[in-house]
């Protein structure tokens, strides 16, 4: 057997509402990185992270973080509710480990991209015609994943079917080239399900399902914390949830982030 246990287990409440959730954290008797690629490639939605390296992905409908030695997942309804799911995640890990020999893998790191790059491909005009405020926004957005270059109506074409992008200076030269990553060139995401989040909507849900508290969401979007609670509650509202980390949970699984 690859995991024979644990150890260090524990719950934590989690939720800003009068329902609040569990979490739970484990440590594994084994050091499981090895098994990232193959999660990486099974699970297509999974964000296989670096500095420090871990995965995250969904497992029946719970939203996994999992480090070489370590396990964190959310939510669940109460401590024996979590404790049960621990069986699960090993299992899941040493049934992976059984047939990775028979397996394909994917060593891709997520990385969002440099929002300088990207705003070198716009331009610069700020006419809102792709529902974000400034080519700035629009940029940072597109560097988490958030939006699709097919937004913005003066987005370069690309150059390759790998959705590479050139970079011209003022006289037409190319000087650099970005590269962004999507299923099919020009949709991203956010394109893959139908949702009637505003797009400052999944700007908030995207640093809700980091962590971020209400005071940082405002720092970062430079908007007041009681916009950034409004916003929220709208949120839980669209995706019928009462918790953030039910919100990032289904941000996740249904790609919106």
């Amino acid at each position: 057997m690859f995991i024979n246990g644990y150890t260090d287990f524990s719950v934590t409440k989690t939720g800003v509402l009068s329902n609040a959730y569990i979490g739970l954290s484990f440590r594994l008797d084994r050091d499981v990185g090895e098994l990232f690629p193959y999660i990486n490639k099974e699970i297509p939605t999974s964000r296989f992270h670096d500095e420090p390296e871990y995965i995250q992905f969904v497992l029946d409908e719970k939203l996994c973080s999992i480090y070489p030695m370590e396990v964190i997942a959310a939510p669940f309804q109460d401590p024996d509710q979590a404790r049960n799911f621990v069986p699960r995640i090993i299992d899941f890990l040493n049934d992976l480990h059984e047939r990775k020999g028979t397996l394909k893998t994917d060593h891709r790191k997520y990385k969002p991209l440099s929002v300088i790059d990207i705003f070198k491909l716009l331009p610069g005009t700020n006419c809102r015609q792709c529902g974000f405020q400034t080519c700035t926004a629009f940029a940072a957005a597109l560097s988490r994943n958030m939006t699709s270059p097919s937004k913005c109506p003066y987005f370069s074409t690309p150059i390759s079917s790998n959705a590479v992008y050139p970079i011209y200076d003022k006289e037409g030269n190319l000087t650099s080239t970005v590269t962004i990553e999507a299923e099919n060139p020009g949709e991203g995401k956010r394109d893959a399900v139908e949702t009637d989040l505003t797009p400052r909507e999944v700007e908030v849900l995207a640093l809700v399902a980091t962590g971020a508290t209400n005071t940082e969401i405002s720092k970062k979007l430079f908007i007041s914390p009681h916009t950034v609670k409004s916003h929220i509650i709208h949120i839980f509202n669209k995706l019928g949830v009462n918790d953030r980390t039910q919100a990032a949970v289904v941000a996740v699984r249904k790609e919106i982030i």
